[in-house]
């Protein structure tokens, strides 16, 4: 593990957060330094104009926290990285990349010239002969745009990855059984398959927190500022407004629900005698009251809001002030934990 601090820099569509964390010597633990986060009023751009707007806003942030490190990681957005699970037949590393340079194109949506791209094994399986290997890639454009916000911001870059993988880090570890997570944010809800730690199956979906405050917009005649308030203060507690507020957003949770099970039976089915146990929630919506409850009923499984503050060393005053913001800096902390 790197002994040297970093801060973990998660530009989402509603907000800009910010986690410093030091590693520990010992005991695959870190330290928390500080937290620190931004509100966006119309979603984040991470593209042109916007670049010197999000790095100002980033470099506030930082200033604002007393953030001292200056290496830091940032999250791709993972509806603009092509995630594909490619099966090949058991290669060595050197054939592995040979291969995919050969076929990467089938994958991504743009030529490969334009492209930056990294692959992981997630399964061998001596028998057949076969393995799978996990493909992720994004424009070097879009990277480029990242790394020229960062250094804006008067940081330095030291590395990228997708916002599942560092929610997978910071919500699973390492060990344990196969896992779902759900990362709902206001725009998109990330979908994730771990194994032992290892993602090794994404997708992302549009059905997210803006849609559960537009039902209640519709049904409840609210502004919007009312219904996300709402939603956040209330969720799915039975009995609120004469249980309408559930109601309202009772169909919108069925229609996420229902893309979790596609995702999960396909993987089932592709993967005989494995078996998802478990779901972790993550992303702000995460903390809408009674949430858990409501999904894990819909799904059949174990479900419950990962908290990414288990594997850090806190003091108790900061234990208190973050003590209900672990899905929101899921992200975040995911990133400032990766060993570099």
């Amino acid at each position: 593990m790197s002994s040297l601090p970093k801060i973990g820099i998660d530009i989402g569509s509603s907000a800009i957060k910010l986690v410093e964390l030091v590693p520990m010597s010992i005991g695959n633990k870190w330290r928390f330094v500080s937290a620190a986060s931004m509100p966006t009023t119309s979603g984040v751009t991470v593209e042109g104009s916007n670049i010197p707007a999000v790095a100002a806003a980033i470099a506030g942030i930082v200033k604002e926290a007393g953030m001292r490190t200056r290496r830091a990681v940032v999250a791709l957005p993972e509806e603009q990285v092509s995630s594909h699970v490619i099966e090949l037949p058991l290669l060595r590393d050197s054939e592995i990349a040979q291969a995919l340079e050969w076929q990467v194109e089938q994958y991504i949506p743009i030529p490969k010239e334009q492209a930056t791209w990294s692959w992981e094994v997630v399964r061998k399986d001596e028998v057949s002969g076969g393995m799978e290997v996990l493909l992720v890639a994004a424009s070097k454009n879009l990277v480029e745009n990242y790394k020229k916000i960062v250094e804006q911001a008067g940081l330095e870059l030291v590395a990228v990855e997708t916002e599942l993988t560092a929610t997978s880090r910071a919500m699973v570890g390492q060990s344990g059984p196969l896992t779902m997570i759900i990362d709902i944010g206001a725009k998109s809800t990330d979908l994730g398959i771990v194994r032992s730690g290892q993602l090794i199956a994404t997708r992302t979906i549009p059905t997210a927190g803006e849609a559960f405050s537009r039902a209640i917009e519709s049904t409840l005649s609210l502004d919007p500022k009312q219904a996300e308030q709402y939603r956040n203060t209330y969720g799915f507690t039975a009995g609120q407004l004469e249980g309408k507020l559930a109601a309202a957003m009772q169909p919108v949770l069925a229609v996420l629900a229902g893309e979790v099970k596609k995702m999960t039976d396909f993987y089932v089915t592709k993967h005989p005698g494995e078996i998802i146990k478990s779901a972790v929630l993550s992303g702000g919506v995460a903390a809408m009251p009674n949430i858990v409850t409501s999904l894990s009923a819909l799904l059949g499984v174990e479900t419950i809001v990962g908290d990414p503050f288990a594997n850090l060393i806190m003091e108790e005053a900061q234990k208190q002030a973050f003590a209900n913001n672990g899905p929101f800096y899921g992200v975040a902390i995911g990133l400032a934990m990766r060993e570099i």
